[in-house]
């Protein structure tokens, strides 16, 4: 099945710390198949999961410095997707076709965003010194940020995205950075971040709140 374009816009794809420096990664936007990557500099890199050589997930790839190599050939990729080596012909300079297909891809707010290739908005600005909390996967996907917001027993305190909010949870000390990935009929990832800041007991709190969200949207679906 051929993947669909995704919509405009930035996309949550993770917590920040889901994808280590000198890691890979894997996510789903929709239809759309995604390797996350970081090389030494701690850049993130979102590429469609597919080595243009066989169709191998680059996922499963290796970083090495700031290059990925497929593990299936081998064949070596820099960060900018060009094919930067094919260990099968090590004395050839290889085509500027052969490239990956490059999403666009920042961090910020303790997630990861990802957008199509011609987004031509900047990712998301979010201010102050965030750090990840955690992601759940829930059943029913809501509708709008309002519904999740409201899902939470949470008070609106700055829109960022519609896909994203920083929250205010009555008995949660300290504001909430809240986002979420609609799946559509696969439910919706949420991915909560904390100010660096915060307390042990704050992080444990919002974990748990975060959790909830599973029973609460569980709930809603049967109801």
């Amino acid at each position: 099945m051929k993947t669909s374009e995704l919509e405009a816009g930035w996309f949550p794809a993770g917590l920040q710390n889901y994808v280590l420096p000198k890691t890979a990664g894997r996510v789903m936007i929709f239809d759309n198949d995604i390797a996350l990557w970081r090389g030494e500099d701690g850049k993130i890199r979102a590429w469609e999961n597919r080595c243009p050589h066989r169709g191998m997930r680059l996922s499963y790839g290796i970083v090495r410095g700031n290059t990925l190599t497929c593990l299936y050939h081998g064949w070596t990729y820099d960060g900018a997707g060009a094919c930067a080596g094919i260990p099968a012909h090590p004395e050839l300079t290889p085509p500027k076709t052969i490239r990956a297909k490059a999403y666009r891809a920042a961090d910020s707010g303790g997630f990861i965003w990802v957008a199509n290739p011609d987004e031509t908005t900047e990712a998301p600005s979010i201010e102050g010194d965030w750090v990840p909390n955690r992601s759940v996967h829930i059943d029913l996907a809501p509708t709008s940020l309002n519904e999740l917001i409201k899902g939470m027993d949470a008070e609106l305190a700055l829109k960022i995205t519609d896909r994203a909010a920083v929250v205010r949870v009555p008995g949660v000390t300290g504001e909430i950075l809240l986002a979420f990935l609609n799946m559509k009929e696969h439910g919706a990832m949420i991915h909560t971040s904390i100010p660096a800041s915060a307390s042990v007991d704050a992080a444990i709190a919002v974990s748990k709140l975060t959790g909830r969200l599973r029973q609460i949207f569980k709930a809603s679906s049967a109801a």
